[in-house]
């Protein structure tokens, strides 16, 4: 799906490398950081439009898809302070902190399914259903890539007592 554009995939794998660490390590207000969320944001859409050359001509999927991606930006927003506070506490980390952040951590990503799947209809108003399962499996390979990374950086609670 993503060939001829490695490039630009390695380019987002790599940025997201970079900024799981200095998301957990800084604030939103950070310069550095928001640009970062900028590009990867930008690299993004690059790629959607690349992977969806009937869609990116019309204005209408442009609008749905900034609603969406300002949407789905928020929760991925609230991960990101979520992890923070994960790898500030990481070493005392108690049971019922370890509880309340999987608490939140499945609420995050309930939120994100509700709106994944409220923006069914809205694509396939101004694109095909065909065209609104592309962009969902082009979204869900750009979302793992960047999981991943995140996966790589982040530890796992300790397997103590």
């Amino acid at each position: 799906m993503f060939k001829g554009y490695t490039k630009t995939l390695l380019l987002l794998s790599m940025s997201c490398l970079w900024l799981a660490p200095m998301q957990a390590h800084s604030s939103h207000n950070d310069p550095e950081a928001l640009a970062v969320l900028d590009e990867l944001e930008a690299n993004r859409r690059l790629i959607v439009a690349e992977n969806m050359p009937v869609a990116a001509t019309k204005p209408a999927f442009w609008e749905v898809y900034d609603a969406y991606r300002s949407e789905i930006a928020g929760l991925e927003a609230q991960g990101f302070t979520l992890l923070r506070e994960f790898r500030d506490h990481f070493e005392d980390l108690t049971d019922a902190r370890a509880n309340d952040l999987l608490v939140t951590y499945l609420e995050i990503e309930q939120q994100t399914l509700t709106v994944r799947r409220a923006y069914i209809a809205k694509f396939n108003a101004v694109i095909s259903p065909q065209k609104t399962l592309r962009f969902y499996q082009v979204e869900n390979k750009l979302d793992s890539i960047i999981q991943a990374d995140i996966s790589a950086v982040t530890p796992l609670v300790p397997d103590g007592p």
